[in-house]
């Protein structure tokens, strides 16, 4: 199966996902992932108040992090995924550290400096095509037919991972009237 996961790495919990698909590619076989960049800073941000993805710089931290993730694709994403998810739950992410990240991951980070906004671009095509499928927040997952906000407060305990997965498969797929479940 293949699924498409929306995220921003500000996102808790777009990281408590990312931690959960992880176990889940070892538990159920076949599962496919991909992943999509969202920007919530574009999505929250007050109309009067310019893009993130205009401008002659990079604006956000947030946003650049995503830009590089799409250079990161061309390299060891996976390492690149990981080391930023963990410094944005941090809270000790600046520009040096991505870039220093990028490069660990064996990002060209003077080629990415040279064209950053071809970066960025890929990030608002991106996230304009998961708003046309409906997507408002982060973590968004798309499979099959079905595109699900998912907000997992914790990590489930491991042996309820493929559980959980194939309850919300079920509820994503053969109830589209379902369109949100929410404890207080």
């Amino acid at each position: 199966m293949q699924v498409t996961i929306y995220y921003d790495y500000s996102c808790p919990y777009s990281q408590r996902a990312f931690q959960w698909f992880r176990r889940l590619q070892e538990a159920v076989p076949g599962l496919e992932l991909s992943w999509a960049t969202f920007s919530l800073k574009e999505v929250n941000r007050d109309a009067s108040t310019p893009s993130p993805f205009t401008g002659p710089e990079i604006s956000s931290v947030s946003v650049l992090a995503l830009a590089l993730a799409h250079a990161a694709r061309q390299a060891d994403f996976d390492c690149y995924h990981q080391a930023v998810f963990d410094a944005m739950q941090e809270r000790r992410v600046d520009e040096r550290n991505l870039l220093s990240a990028a490069a660990d991951a064996g990002v060209d980070t003077g080629a990415f400096d040279l064209d950053r906004q071809h970066w960025l671009g890929h990030v608002a095509e991106e996230h304009g095509e998961g708003q046309a499928l409906g997507v408002f927040g982060t973590p968004t997952l798309v499979f099959d037919d079905a595109v699900v906000f998912v907000k997992l407060a914790e990590l489930p305990p491991r042996h309820d991972d493929v559980e959980l997965w194939n309850s919300l498969c079920v509820l994503a797929r053969c109830h589209p009237e379902l369109v949100e479940i929410k404890r207080p």
